[in-house]
């Protein structure tokens, strides 16, 4: 795959005011490219986190002691995004209950990390337990650790308001915001929080609202396109070259087309190539081309990425100039 640099000029030599798409150059004008080695190119996959919001869940209101005391479910949510419940060892959701609990067991929680002390970690604890899980397609690879808030609205099966935030310490517990009490775990591979306390199970079908950091896995490809000091010392902006240098009884576009091609074919700058006559100020002293992008072809001289400088470099003559051009995937 070659690389091309575009050089931005003025007719007075002065350098433009940031940089330009480099233009596909005619594949027949070699010295417009520079050739790149599978060395020059390697893959590397790191870990990086993204910010989201989930808001407007629509939070299960219980209003009667008989219906907080039976296992339910969070009934609606955006986009099908979650799946929250309670449940108990004896209730219509008990499998879910001992599912749950190997869970957390087989992750290495133990009852008193996750604020437990009957035993849902424990073999058959009589604690009441709820759930709340992001749907898969809402995270990546895992939740990154200490980025989870959810905040709750409504009151627990006793009728004492659970209102407020809770939060993953960093260190897998679930912890209430007021009173900075551990009430479960937070699961962060499974993108998922347990709430072990039984006085606050209902904590997991009432959340209206969660803020979480998504852990996503990216690839990275990196090109060191390199340039030496007698390549491309020349500039591909039109306005470098003089105004009517090709005469006026040029009419064929194969002349023209020539008459550019010697132009570019002259490494380094010269007064004149032909028909082709650059400005006096890019030929004297300490002039030269400037670099403002570097363009990524494929085999077929198509531009495949573009990298832009953060401000122009001028083209050194004396010594090898490398670029390293990042790709995230």
């Amino acid at each position: 795959m070659p690389f091309t640099i575009t050089q931005q000029t003025m007719i007075d030599g002065s350098v433009t005011g940031g940089p330009v798409l480099p233009t596909p150059t005619h594949p027949l004008i070699k010295s417009a490219y520079a050739p790149l080695s599978r060395a020059d190119t390697y893959l590397c996959n790191f870990e990086t986190s993204r910010q989201l919001t989930l808001s407007g869940l629509s939070g299960v209101t219980l209003t009667t002691n008989a219906q907080r005391i039976v296992d339910h479910g969070m009934v609606a949510s955006p986009k099908d995004s979650i799946t929250a419940f309670t449940a108990s060892v004896t209730g219509s959701k008990s499998g879910y209950y001992m599912s749950v609990g190997m869970l957390l067991k087989n992750r290495g929680f133990t009852d008193s990390f996750t604020g437990t002390t009957t035993g849902i970690v424990a073999a058959a604890g009589a604690n009441d337990i709820g759930v709340f899980t992001l749907r898969k397609r809402f995270f990546d690879i895992g939740l990154e650790k200490g980025g989870l808030t959810a905040t709750v609205t409504g009151v627990n099966y006793a009728g004492d308001s659970i209102a407020g935030d809770y939060y993953d310490s960093g260190s897998g517990q679930f912890i209430q915001k007021s009173t900075g009490d551990t009430i479960g775990a937070v699961l962060v591979d499974d993108g998922m929080f347990v709430v072990t306390s039984a006085a606050l199970r209902e904590v997991a079908t009432a959340v209206t609202g969660i803020i979480y950091k998504s852990k996503v896995l990216a690839t990275s490809i990196n090109v060191f396109c390199k340039c030496q000091p007698d390549e491309m010392n020349y500039s591909t902006n039109l306005t470098s070259a003089l105004t009517g240098s090709v005469s006026s009884d040029t009419t064929s576009a194969g002349e023209i087309q020539q008459a550019y091609n010697n132009l570019l074919t002259k490494s380094p700058l010269t007064g004149s190539t032909d028909r082709f006559q650059y400005t006096p100020s890019m030929t004297g002293a300490g002039a030269g081309p400037f670099i403002t992008a570097v363009g990524l072809y494929n085999n077929n001289n198509d531009l495949m990425a573009v990298a832009k400088l953060a401000r122009p470099l001028k083209k050194p003559t004396d010594l090898p100039i490398t670029f390293k051009v990042q790709i995230d995937i």
